[in-house]
């Protein structure tokens, strides 16, 4: 069975459509669409039924799909153990993380990583989604809880602080607020509903019942800037909100919230040179601002 139209095969399930799948192995769509035809006439199965919505793995794509995973994660430890013989670092790493942490924290702490390795390209994926290493969509990832299964290397980095913010040119136009009671009727700025298990939402409704939210948002950092603005009260990580002029921390040992932050990698790339060097760069970082996150 050729390895090159099983590696479109999975691009291709995991994604659900032909662009993203062509997007993802940097080839146009008509190539992933030849490569499948090419596959189930192969196999003489049909693999996905095609709709217009995306592509659906049939039953015989289903029986497929752990023998091309297994068939990849053999081709990653070759790559592995090749790599490992090698002196240069090169290559694409992809990291995935929260929104806050990859675009607040990481991105603006890159310069001496590739001031070392100037031939890496590091692919950040900053977004609210968890992502699945199993599935190959990143090589690491950063989470904010720890993962109960599958095959990866799983280390806690760092632990956070969320407390409750405001600005100063809201705060001067109101009232004193003395107790965490006078928050009741004030606005807040919050995640959108569908993201309500965040622990972040269930600590501002222990606190503050029935809060008034009057802006919802799915990245923390649209939410701090809202705040920034005096357009209410938000929970939003120390080492996002303490760099904002103006954002002042109320009953910061009263309403806070502890988090842990999680690093993974899957066992089949941790060996490969590139990986370990992100990897080991990212321990160091957040090693070295412990006090910063704790806030």
């Amino acid at each position: 069975m050729n390895w090159n139209n099983l590696r479109f095969f999975l691009a291709v399930a995991r994604t659900g459509k032909l662009n993203n799948a062509a997007k993802r192995l940097g080839v146009d769509h008509t190539t992933v669409s030849r490569r499948i035809t090419s596959l189930e006439k192969e196999l003489e199965e049909q693999l996905f039924v095609r709709l217009p919505k995306g592509y659906l793995l049939t039953q015989a794509g289903e029986k497929l799909m752990p023998y091309a995973e297994k068939m990849e994660s053999e081709s990653l430890a070759l790559q592995a153990e090749i790599a490992g013989q090698d002196t240069v670092m090169s290559g694409t790493v992809r990291l995935a993380t929260p929104e806050g942490i990859g675009s607040q924290f990481i991105s603006p702490r890159l310069h001496s990583f590739f001031a070392r390795y100037p031939k890496i390209e590091l692919e950040l994926v900053a977004e609210s989604r968890t992502v699945s290493l199993s599935k190959r969509e990143a090589d690491i990832a950063i989470t904010l809880s720890r993962p109960r299964q599958g095959k990866m290397l799983i280390s806690k980095i760092a632990s956070y602080r969320l407390k409750l913010y405001a600005a100063n040119s809201y705060l001067s136009k109101q009232a004193p607020i003395i107790t965490s009671n006078d928050l009741k009727g004030h606005p807040f700025i919050a995640y959108v509903n569908d993201l309500q298990s965040y622990p972040e939402l269930k600590l501002l409704e222990d606190r503050v019942p029935n809060p008034e939210v009057i802006f919802r948002c799915t990245n923390v950092t649209g939410q701090a800037q809202a705040a920034a603005s005096g357009l209410g009260f938000a929970l939003l990580p120390a080492f996002i909100a303490d760099k904002i002029s103006g954002l002042t921390a109320l009953f910061p040992e009263e309403i806070y919230l502890e988090r842990d932050i999680w690093m993974l990698v899957h066992e089949d790339v941790r060996p490969l040179a590139r990986v370990e060097s992100v990897y080991s760069y990212l321990q160091t970082l957040f090693k070295q601002e412990k006090t910063l996150l704790w806030g």
